[in-house]
């Protein structure tokens, strides 16, 4: 066994460990916590969390949220080891608790909301013994948390950070939708502490009577409520039939003295009371954010981290009726705890998100919580098995429909108008429509909506409390109407509205086809220009050109926009008639004559351009989607097709070359000889790069003459090295030698040079 440290430096070795590179750090800690006794893990606990999420120091941590498999997958193996259900970590987590050790964290480090609900006295009886009043003031200060608490209330708040706003890292992650650690990390602890499965067993699975959650005394100055406490009222479709209730059996499971308890009871509160926490702990800071009152907007992977516990939460409720354990009562009351806040979370978060393709992410959230139909044991059965399989809504999932009525119609009537000024000429905003559209394009799903939409009264919403419901039914929509005054989905007035959208998406149709036809012809012509054969070694040396590429993305858009007219014609009773008679109208979005769509740019200065008083809405939306930046094609990122080492090898080969013989190979290039034509076969064309600066916050466009110059990239090309292995081998058979091979190509290379040379002076 190692010696143990004494007690005076074990605080001061951990402070140094923590200042350690990441693998380093992790490797030092597990053996110094080996060797820690449970009252010095008590001492140095608090210290080691809060560096782990940042707290009062750099804000990105240990870096869960900007770790990802790409950027290092060996740190990655490691965090995710460390920090996992069965990970060094949680046991040290789990030892803590047989001490019974409480940490304090300060409320000021929670949501507003949150703090507002606590002192407030709003809160469920879940938090009764966690609560800490300053006997002074008699305000809450902060709350009191066992170690597994303190840490995952720790790890929810690092959610909350926005780290795209200061790291460039991070920033990266929020527009590619990487997998970070900390994505990972949120699945797991959903999946063990909400479990799909009845039978599912959750880890750390050898806890004793340690494990149990030990309640607190109740302050001797109790928190003075400023209004009356709200009690959750249970509705009798989701009792029990046979049980009153276990000890996980509602938020107030944690405020039950074990004294009293029966032991079938205490074994399943020593079971359940985590799922209890986690469950309250995410539900309450993550959907209590206040996206409206914050000066940064979230990350997107925090965004797809909430989807990843609405998704859960509908896995954990599907299997109510088959559970007749401990966590039954809790799972039939998740869905009730989110219910009440789910509505002015993502009303918030799309009231204040912008108009790009980001904004798929909080479609994606929106369309999971209200098709809880997806998440069952069936569905995940069928894509375990590969089957394709769509499940139905059956009259199982009336009641929630109708308690969520408003989550269905007012936030489709909210995103509608944000829908209509996406830039359809966008591959990936097309998606983002067809997800709707598919959503609300299901026959069932539109029945039941039309159906509950007629009878329901409209004034039992599930909200927090009745004031609760009145400002947020008084909110200003993005429309300048009040909720009160706004139509249902299937009114007239909906549908009226319901045929302006799809007249722009048939607009937006109509102009992807003729770019479409465009770019045909504009390929054509070029590749008539070029000739067979220039064209035939293109296509065998070169990767597709960018006209290529993007006419293969464009030409995919108008069958997606055709779907999805479909779907919502039928849906809204919309004439597709009237939309076809719109085809043959002037459209607005056709640019002046002046401004050909191959000088939209805004690099170009014209005044007919520049002069935004002219341009509709439609015509910027064309010109910031052609917003490019020219950049030298030996710069560009390394492709798929390529081999990297030889990438850059080749690249400061040719450097070196431009460097040295930078004149001379202009003078060559500008020649008006057979050299001249020669040498323009050979080197890449000079050029303006431009580019936009943006470090200092503000948007630059900067410009830099390249002159012509070698590029020996395509030799680091997977077709050309391809080719050169065949010839090899071919001579190898047939001629005996594999140089010989490699000269007949060298020979041809020769030849097509010099004929292009001479047919293209």
């Amino acid at each position: 066994m190692m010696p143990a440290i004494p007690p005076e430096n074990i605080l001061n070795r951990v402070l140094l460990v923590l200042r350690y590179p990441p693998v380093e750090r992790v490797h030092e800690l597990i053996m110094l916590m080996e060797r820690c006794s449970l009252r010095e893990l008590q001492e140095i606990f608090p210290h080691i969390v809060h560096h782990m999420f940042g707290v009062n120091g750099n804000p990105l941590g240990w870096g869960l949220r900007t770790t990802t498999p790409e950027s290092g997958i060996n740190v990655y193996k490691i965090l995710e080891q460390f920090f996992g259900m069965c990970g060094t970590w949680m046991i040290v987590c789990h030892r803590l608790l047989a001490e019974q050790s409480k940490f304090d964290i300060d409320i000021s480090l929670l949501p507003g909301k949150m703090v507002t609900m606590l002192q407030t006295g709003q809160s469920p009886l879940f938090y009764t013994d966690l609560l800490n009043i300053d006997p002074q003031t008699h305000q809450l200060v902060s709350l009191s948390l066992n170690s597994f608490d303190f840490y995952m209330v720790h790890f929810v708040l690092h959610g909350l950070q926005p780290l795209h706003s200061i790291d460039p890292v991070a920033m990266q992650i929020h527009n590619t939708r990487s997998k970070t650690v900390y994505l990972l990390l949120v699945s797991e602890y959903l999946n063990n502490f909400l479990p799909l499965f009845p039978d599912a067993r959750i880890e750390p699975s050898y806890l004793g009577a340690q494990g149990i959650k030990a309640p607190q005394p109740l302050p001797t100055q109790s928190l003075q409520p400023l209004r009356q406490p709200r009690y959750i009222k249970i509705p009798s479709s989701y009792r029990n039939g046979n049980s009153s209730g276990g000890g996980s059996g509602g938020p107030g499971g944690g405020n039950i003295s074990p004294q009293s308890m029966s032991a079938s009871v205490t074994a399943a509160r020593n079971y359940a009371w985590r799922s209890e926490s986690v469950l309250h702990f995410f539900s309450d800071i993550w959907l209590r954010y206040d996206v409206e009152t914050e000066h940064h907007l979230p990350g997107s992977d925090w965004v797809r981290a909430v989807r990843t516990l609405v998704k859960q939460i509908h896995f954990f409720a599907s299997a109510a009726q088959a559970d007749h354990g401990s966590l039954c009562s809790l799972r039939k009351l998740s869905l009730i705890i989110v219910k009440g806040r789910i509505y002015a979370f993502l009303s918030g978060l799309i009231d204040r998100w912008p108009l790009d393709s980001s904004l798929l992410v909080v479609l994606e959230l929106w369309l999971s919580y209200i098709q809880p139909w997806r998440y069952t044991m069936a569905t995940l059965n069928s894509r375990v098995s590969g089957h394709s399989f769509k499940p139905a809504i059956t009259s199982a999932y009336d009641a929630f429909i109708m308690d969520n009525l408003i989550v269905y119609t007012h936030i489709f009537m909210q995103l509608l108008p944000h829908f209509g000024r996406l830039d359809y000429t966008v591959y990936r905003n097309c998606l983002m429509l067809n997800r709707l559209a598919i959503t609300f394009g299901d026959p069932d799903l539109v029945d039941r909506l039309l159906r509950f939409e007629r009878l329901h009264s409209g004034n039992s919403y599930g909200f927090e409390s009745p004031l609760r419901q009145t400002h947020l039914l008084n909110k200003s929509p993005p429309q300048s109407a009040q909720w009160s005054s706004m139509p249902k989905l299937f009114s007239d007035i909906m549908r009226m509205e319901m045929e302006n959208f799809l007249f722009v998406i048939s607009m937006a149709r109509n102009q992807v086809l003729r770019e479409v036809s465009r770019l045909r012809m504009e390929i054509l012509e070029k590749q008539r220009l070029e000739g067979f054969l220039k064209n035939f070694l293109h296509r065998m040396w070169h990767e597709p050109s960018q006209d290529e590429t993007l006419l293969a993305d464009v030409s995919r858009v108008p069958e997606v926009l055709r779907q999805c007219i479909d779907y919502l014609c039928r849906s809204f009773h919309v004439d597709q008639a009237n939309l076809s008679m719109h085809e043959t109208l002037p459209e607005e979005c056709i640019s002046p004559p002046s401004i050909s769509a191959n000088n939209r740019s805004f690099f170009n200065t014209s005044d007919s351009l520049m002069d935004t008083s002219r341009l509709n809405p439609r015509q910027m939306s064309l010109n910031a989607s052609n917003l490019t930046a020219a950049i030298d094609p030996a710069l560009l990122p390394i492709q798929t097709g390529e081999i990297t080492y030889l990438v850059r090898q080749l690249h400061t080969i040719s450097n070196a070359i431009n460097q040295k013989y930078k004149i001379q190979l202009q003078s060559c290039y500008e020649r008006q000889d057979f050299l001249g034509s020669l040498t323009r076969q050979l080197l890449l064309a000079p050029m303006i790069e431009q580019w936009f600066d943006k470090r200092d916050g503000n948007t630059d466009i900067w410009e830099r003459t390249v002159t012509a110059r070698v590029s020996l990239r395509p030799l680091a090309s997977l077709s050309v090295l391809s080719v050169v292995a065949c010839f090899m081998v071919m001579a190898f058979v047939f001629l005996g030698s594999a140089l010989k091979g490699l000269g007949i190509l060298v020979a041809l290379f020769i030849g097509y040079i010099l004929l292009m040379a001479l047919c293209w002076p």
